[in-house]
């Protein structure tokens, strides 16, 4: 099996999209049946010239316009895979995690769309209370609907994702099938010194972490306002926020912005690692979230999950197994006494810290998920 992955970015990128296609390109490579090819690197000239539109109409006009989705950057993105694929022969098939970069892609190999979320679902999702451009909304039903007529799989993250895509696409129902994505870690941590971690964790404070890049959708205020809470309770508490640092100064000791780390460099993937696993617990607090792969990184440390039933996080978020789910608007005060009273309960607490790791082994792990991503195109 030949599979060429189709990306705008450098596949080697870490921080783009997450660090998604990076990471499943990094896990094919790692298949001795399969054969990975790049095609990335795209020119980005056109699409940047678009932004500076993007740019005119959020400053003057107060309108969203999204340059990606658009359909001459698309037919551009086409026009450069084409180039490209004239000078690779005997590719089985193509993977993309772009459906902008497939719509007016002309090709009889078989193409794998892997996604959270359909475009137009993430606008609904994401940005329901901004105004968007027409022009936009247009292009993006036009673009997907194309996509989709051209995939031959379309794979989803989420449930939640997955059975909007089938609703909204009837037609194509069968296309759509369910597979999530694993953590973008590429350093493996041993089963004995997860458990170590765990052990060494104490029970004189608790300390919350945050892989929050962007703070106002993942809730960092209310996980400010959930560390004040307890430590007025008197339970000891601080957070470390990474990717995240806020115009204000809060004046706070138990709270710590880090700022962005850069994963590209294994030095710092080690230092996240190394914040997780002297965690208690990982917070989530999204108003808005297709699937929440922080979440999964966190549990690759043995560390439970405190999140939102927000768009696909129920998807790795189970209750009593690898953390907790509240009502997205909750009181701070329900969610606080629920971490004071599990963490007062040493017995308890680990018991959750170790099931959050073995639900990461079971189902989130990139060898199963790469080997299930196989056996469906297959």
């Amino acid at each position: 099996m030949k599979i060429g992955i189709i990306s705008r970015s450098d596949l080697n990128n870490k921080l783009f999209w997450s660090g998604v296609p990076s990471n499943v390109y990094s896990n094919l490579k790692k298949n001795k049946k399969i054969k990975v090819i790049k095609i990335d690197k795209l020119n980005e000239n056109l699409r940047k010239l678009f932004a500076i539109k993007r740019e005119y109409l959020k400053i003057f006009k107060k309108v969203k316009f999204d340059e990606t989705y658009n359909i001459k950057v698309s037919k551009n993105y086409a026009f450069q895979i084409e180039k490209k694929l004239k000078k690779i022969s005997n590719v089985s098939h193509l993977l993309t995690f772009d459906l902008s970069l497939i719509s007016h892609l002309k090709t009889d190999i078989p193409i794998i769309l892997w996604t959270d979320i359909l475009y137009s679902d993430y606008y609904q999702h994401y940005f329901k209370k901004q105004k968007i451009s027409k022009l936009s909304l247009n292009d993006i039903k036009l673009l997907e609907y194309e996509a989709i007529k051209q995939c031959k799989i379309i794979l989803i993250s989420s449930k939640w994702a997955l059975s909007k895509a089938q609703k909204k696409y009837k037609q194509f129902k069968n296309k759509f099938k369910l597979l999530e994505f694993g953590p973008s870690f590429q350093r493996q941590v041993s089963e004995k010194k997860i458990k170590k971690s765990i052990f060494n964790r104490g029970t004189n404070k608790i300390k919350l972490i945050s892989l929050s890049v962007d703070g106002k959708r993942k809730g960092v205020d209310r996980q400010v306002k959930l560390v004040n809470y307890m430590n007025r309770k008197g339970i000891k508490t601080e957070l470390k926020v990474i990717g995240f640092k806020p115009k204000i100064n809060y004046n706070n000791s138990n709270l710590k912005f880090l700022g962005f780390i850069n994963k590209n460099d294994s030095a710092g993937e080690k230092k996240i690692s190394s914040m997780l696993l002297e965690s208690h617990f990982h917070l989530l607090f999204s108003s808005a979230e297709a699937y929440g792969l922080a979440l999964i990184e966190a549990n690759s440390r043995a560390v439970p999950n405190i999140s939102f039933y927000v768009g696909g996080i129920s998807q790795i978020v189970k209750n009593k197994k690898n953390g907790r789910l509240f009502k997205k608007n909750e009181k701070i005060e329900k969610i606080g006494d629920y971490l004071i009273s599990l963490f007062n309960n040493t017995r308890m607490y680990r018991k959750l810290a170790i099931s959050s790791y073995f639900e990461f082994k079971k189902n989130f792990n990139n060898k199963k998920i790469i080997s299930d991503f196989i056996k469906l195109i297959k």
